[in-house]
């Protein structure tokens, strides 16, 4: 499928949106949908755990011209904006996405959507947690001490404000990775899945960027010197051979200012998130190579090998054999 076939067909009407856009109405697949209590508000339940079991996750386009009363999902739902804008009410409060936005809402989370116009088109991704947890940031999140800091903080905004929105209007590269996940999904062939599984990975990768961005604006407007990103970017660069002192004088920092900065954005210690880049480090030597664990364990700075053992096994759950034998395929 090409993009212009793609769209064509998402802004085509259906049948159910030539309804709607010719005498709104509430569909009656209401009248037999589960309500329960939220925050004293009733809400209904969206279940899609059957669809589910025909894949990890499920997309569809948001029917145009229609409103969607209040209601909470027991999977988590990313949308995009496509073209065009949409209007939510997210924990009563009003939320007006615009075309290039996406916003991630979590499992539980009340929600409407407004009627939208015929330009209004909004891609839905609906993602079991194990699928939005597991297929993908886990992935991510082996990349190094900057992705584990930005997954950890989407994680702690989504369980404190149970939504995300991402400012990617002006990001471009998303659209066009979200264009070819979908045509893809669309019009799948050989190896689809596979292919979307990777788009989404790329995704996500994306919005990261853009969560970092915004992180480092922020802190930029209260602080002048360097942000948290700037810094952990550095000890991923250098963690061989910087020590808090070095890094301290690298950012012109009293060294106790930038061990309490690191604790207080990260949650880690300087010593742990050493020691948390030498242990990823290892585990890309462990996937991508044939190098024996004793020289990769002295390749990162680790002489005593049974102390090395006990790290990585703290680290990641499992022994350096454990973890080689079972991401080997990966290669």
């Amino acid at each position: 499928m090409e993009y212009v076939e793609l769209d064509k067909k998402l802004q085509a009407l259906t049948e159910s949106e030539k309804r709607h856009k010719e005498k709104p109405f509430t569909s009656e697949i209401y009248n037999s949908m589960e309500q329960v209590n939220v925050n004293g508000k009733p809400a209904y339940v969206f279940n899609f755990d059957e669809a589910f079991q025909q894949g990890k996750f499920l997309i569809n386009k948001h029917t145009r011209f229609s409103e969607v009363p209040m209601h909470i999902h027991t999977h988590i739902e990313l949308n995009y904006i496509y073209s065009g804008q949409c209007t939510q009410i997210i924990n009563d409060k009003e939320i007006i996405l615009r075309e290039g936005q996406v916003c991630i809402v979590d499992t539980g989370v009340p929600h409407a959507v407004l009627a939208t116009t015929e330009n209004d088109i909004i891609i839905n991704f609906l993602m079991s947690k194990e699928y939005f947890s597991t297929a993908f940031l886990s992935r991510l999140s082996g990349k190094g001490i900057i992705s584990e800091f930005l997954i950890n903080a989407l994680s702690d905004r989504k369980e404190h404000d149970n939504y995300i929105i991402f400012n990617s209007e002006n990001n471009k590269k998303l659209p066009n990775h979200i264009r070819e996940l979908l045509c893809e999904y669309f019009d799948k062939s050989l190896y689809s899945d596979e292919i979307i599984d990777c788009y989404m990975i790329l995704i996500f990768t994306e919005l990261m960027r853009v969560f970092q961005y915004e992180t480092n604006q922020s802190q930029a407007t209260s602080n002048r010197n360097a942000t948290i990103i700037d810094i952990l970017q550095y000890l991923e660069e250098n963690y061989m051979t910087c020590t808090l002192a070095s890094t301290a004088s690298h950012f012109n920092f009293h060294p106790n200012y930038l061990s309490s900065l690191i604790k207080k954005s990260t949650n880690k210690s300087f010593k742990e998130l050493i020691q948390a880049q030498k242990l990823t480090q290892a585990s890309i030597l462990l996937t991508n190579s044939d190098l024996p664990i004793y020289e990769i364990a002295n390749n990162i700075g680790y002489e005593n090998l049974n102390f090395f053992y006990k790290k990585f096994k703290s680290y990641f759950d499992v022994t350096p054999n454990e973890f080689r034998e079972k991401h080997k395929g990966y290669n």
